[in-house]
């Protein structure tokens, strides 16, 4: 009645340290199903949680007694034939069993196999001594699903969010007369916290132009900004003359601009009829030269969402001397989007040089989840699959701290250091 069948996983170091021999990097590959008798049936053995230096520890521990038979005869036979594994006889400390019933991973720790003690002049079972996995950078790829994806959301130490095929963004515009061309920052100003409000005096007859302002970033420990750029919205119509710039809020002071119209035809408000997909990149936005020789080409700057898509186009330059609607060419989205990534594979990218094991790959949102960094992976990387050869583009990495938030070590050490400070003297005499 205490019987339950659970997955035998054995370890398969790939690297050893150099100094004391441990596994630095290992991986499990298959998932043998074995019957089981559990010994500790009312509950976890041992004080299930405990305060160490590193936080909270959670340390439940289970034993399992398995048929020494059944696993020479099914178990070791196998592994003996596979390679990498070379003489396998016994269960190993290290390896892992999986609980379907409390859908957990349980280290073997230590394996008795001499107890009951020459029963009958023979050892027939293994007494296997276990505590809750504690997840690195192991590899776990049995091709058991129940197994695997059980820890597809555990020990991804980044989420890449990667730009499926682009398809190109489009935009229109048309024509005012004596509109905002241009502006001129004067001066950025001190001490702002936020971008102030910016209002242009309205044109006699005709439509009040909208601009917006973009801070600096802040320096070191201040937030004090100043203002960086400013972007044409709507240049508005109807301007003789340059009108002026108040600014309102900002927590700021001394900031000042001059304005330009043009009296001839300038580009009006733009408006994108389609975002695009697949955009890594501000992609660059460009127009047509205007009709009249001496007149001044429009420019722009396109702004992203956060789906890979164009929030807004900003004209910089309204141009002049446009006397038919330009056309606008805004350039490609990302062109390198193939295959699946398989999970426990390798991946790396070309830029960066950044490497990681494949956790988790969703096609649907084409996030994909790694663990085992090496350097970060930057915007724009194309994250190639050593074995799926899947390609895409990196539009946003994301990297987690693998520490836990609530590791107190830091502050314990120096408590302790005020008692006894074993790292730097013996507090029990010299030898």
């Amino acid at each position: 009645m205490y019987g339950i069948e659970v997955y035998y996983l054995p370890r398969k170091i790939i690297n050893k340290g150099s100094v004391i021999r441990d596994a630095i990097y290992s991986k499990f590959n298959n998932a043998f199903p074995i019957e089981a008798y559990l010994v500790n049936y009312e509950g976890f053995d041992n004080n299930s949680f405990m305060m160490s230096k590193f936080g909270v520890r959670i340390q439940d521990e289970m034993n399992f007694i398995i048929s020494k038979e059944r696993f020479d005869d099914y178990i070791a036979a196998l592994m003996q034939t596979t390679d990498g594994f070379g003489s396998y006889t016994r269960p190993m400390e290290g390896d892992l069993i999986y609980v379907p019933l409390s859908d957990s991973l349980m280290e073997i720790k230590y394996v008795e196999n001499r107890k009951p003690f020459f029963q009958l002049q023979k050892n027939y079972v293994y007494d296997l001594r276990c505590e809750l996995f504690e997840f690195e950078d192991e590899e776990i790829t049995t091709g058991n699903p129940e197994v695997d994806y059980q820890l597809k959301d555990i020990g991804y130490g980044a989420e890449l969010t990667l730009s499926g095929l682009g398809v190109t963004a489009t935009a229109y515009t048309g024509l005012v007369v004596g509109g905002v061309q241009y502006v001129d920052i004067l001066n950025g100003g001190y001490r702002y916290s936020s971008a102030p409000n910016l209002v242009v005096d309205a044109p006699t007859s005709g439509y009040r132009s909208i601009l917006v302002g973009v801070m600096t970033q802040s320096k070191g420990l201040t937030v004090a900004k100043s203002l960086d750029q400013i972007y044409i919205e709507n240049p508005g119509y109807g301007y003789t003359e340059s009108p002026s710039i108040n600014f309102y809020g900002g927590n700021g002071y001394g900031a000042s601009a001059r304005v330009a119209i043009s009296t001839s035809g300038s580009i009006g408000i733009v408006t994108t009829t389609y975002s695009g997909t697949g955009y890594t990149f501000e992609p660059t936005v460009t127009f047509s030269a205007p009709d009249v020789a001496a007149g001044t080409t429009a420019t722009a700057r396109a702004f992203l969402n956060a789906s890979g898509g164009i929030s807004t186009i900003r004209i910089i330059n309204a141009g002049s001397g446009y006397l038919s609607n330009p056309t606008i060419t805004i350039s490609a989205g990302s062109t390198v989007a193939s295959g699946n990534y398989i999970v426990g594979e390798r991946v790396s990218g070309s830029i960066s040089g950044a490497f990681g094991i494949v956790k988790n790959w969703d096609a649907a949102t084409n996030k994909l989840k790694v663990s085992g960094l090496g350097t970060d992976f930057v915007d724009g990387d194309i994250v190639v699959g050593a074995a799926s050869s899947a390609i895409y583009t990196l539009r946003i990495a994301k990297t987690y701290e693998l520490q836990q938030a609530y590791a107190d070590n830091d502050i314990i050490e120096q408590e302790a250091d005020e008692i006894i400070d074993f790292t730097e003297i013996n507090p029990f005499g010299e030898v």
